[in-house]
């Protein structure tokens, strides 16, 4: 076998030429596949970001749609409101609370007494008035239940806000009932 030293002498050139393209090598890879694999890294992990950021966007987007939906819907509910469920104004809400009121008494076998009516402002900056009776029926428990029923089931938008039933030491004696029933009204510039 020869020696390694012998071949190394006669084939310095070839030798030195491949140690040169080795070092050459080295060198290429340390200064440009290095900076690319790390540039390639870069732009990956980028990617990664900017797809995240992407579909974040896209759901940030459709909720956003889903927000102007809703309060396109909610606003057309609300005129919906003022429209066709509330009275028209004062005098609508006098007819629902004076005379549709008076009417489910009778229809319920109540007999009612003092009836007063108020009319405030909800709230400086809304444009609802509210209109309070107050009223007092007379009658049995069974009647001012159907009553009740009828009032809180019924097509009007009255609100119950106060109901005190009183009863006589006689037993054969109706009930007393005073009732404190609103509505609401969308105001005139003048009320």
């Amino acid at each position: 076998m020869v020696p390694a030293a012998r071949i190394l002498a006669d084939r310095r050139l070839l030798v030195g030429v491949l140690a040169l393209l080795a070092v050459a090598n080295l060198v290429g890879l340390l200064l440009v596949v290095g900076p690319l694999r790390a540039r390639v890294q870069g732009l990956a992990q980028r990617a990664t970001t900017a797809t995240l950021a992407a579909s974040t966007a896209g759901r940030e987007l459709a909720e956003a749609r889903q927000t102007a939906e809703g309060s396109v819907k909610a606003e057309t509910d609300l005129r919906r409101f003022y429209s066709q469920v509330l009275p028209d104004g004062q005098a609508a809400a006098r007819q629902v609370t004076f005379v549709r009121l008076a009417q489910l008494a009778r229809e319920a076998n109540l007999s009612y007494d003092h009836r007063t009516f108020t009319q405030e402002e909800v709230d400086q900056d809304s444009t609802l008035m509210r209109a309070t009776l107050t009223m007092s029926v007379f009658g049995t428990y069974r009647d001012l239940r159907r009553f009740l029923y009828r009032l809180e089931t019924g097509p009007d938008f009255i609100v119950v806000r106060e109901v005190g039933v009183v009863q006589s030491d006689d037993p054969k004696e109706p009930l007393e009932a005073a009732l404190t029933l609103s509505t609401f009204f969308k105001a005139d510039d003048g009320h």
